[in-house]
């Protein structure tokens, strides 16, 4: 009797597997005072990390991550509502992308305080459960190495999957972002796709540097 066919695995899922060995062994190294190879991480990643151990923060340890007031949260709308104004029709064309790919498409003002929200209904839900939603800053000081916050650190586009993050707890997320500067060169906002990390977004960066790139146009 023939034996069964081996079921057939994607180079991408392979790629996939490999990272996330990588990424786990990379924490593993630093969370353990060793160095990390430089090709282990992303550069991004690996100056993020360094930063939060730097002010004391730690892999398993929760930022408080209280959202605004409802009158605070109103009032910071508000004043963004120029920016917010202007970003909405590449949120109203990656809504559906973002539905479609189970993500959420964030904006956020320049500290990184989530302003609106759209996409899945069902990825939104469980995003909250780690406070990913309107009202509550994801900036790198609060949160850790995520892409909102180190994005804005960084001043350029940065995307961080899984165990990338460095609360253990955000480790669900694979997010992507891209920072929105004004005529001038000031940083203004930020656009985010984020969705699970368990089925990661292959074009999430290339889709919101597009979009920021069209809101500075405009």
């Amino acid at each position: 009797m023939p034996a069964a066919p081996t079921p057939a695995v994607s180079t991408s899922a392979l790629s996939s597997c490999a990272a996330t060995d990588a990424v786990l062994a990379a924490r593993r190294r630093f969370f353990s005072g060793a160095p990390v190879p430089e090709d282990a991480l992303a550069q991004p990643i690996l100056r993020s990390w360094t930063r939060c151990a730097a002010r004391g923060l730690g892999p398993q340890s929760r930022s408080r991550m209280e959202p605004l007031t409802d009158g605070e949260f109103a009032a910071r709308r508000e004043r963004h509502e120029a920016l917010r104004r202007r970003c909405r029709p590449e949120l109203e064309a990656l809504h559906a992308a973002a539905r479609a790919a189970d993500s959420i498409v964030i904006l956020t003002d320049p500290s990184g305080l989530v302003l609106d929200t759209v996409g899945s209904a069902d990825f939104a839900d469980r995003a909250a459960k780690v406070a990913l939603r309107p009202g509550v800053s994801w900036s790198e000081a609060e949160t850790g190495t995520n892409a909102i916050g180190t994005a804005l650190v960084e001043r350029r586009p940065v995307e961080v999957r899984g165990a990338e993050h460095y609360a253990e707890a955000n480790g669900i997320l694979s997010c992507a972002a891209a920072p929105i500067h004004d005529p001038f060169g000031e940083l203004v906002g930020l656009l985010d796709l984020s969705g699970p990390a368990s089925v990661p977004h292959l074009h999430a960066l290339a889709l919101v540097e597009l979009a920021a790139g069209q809101v500075e146009h405009r």
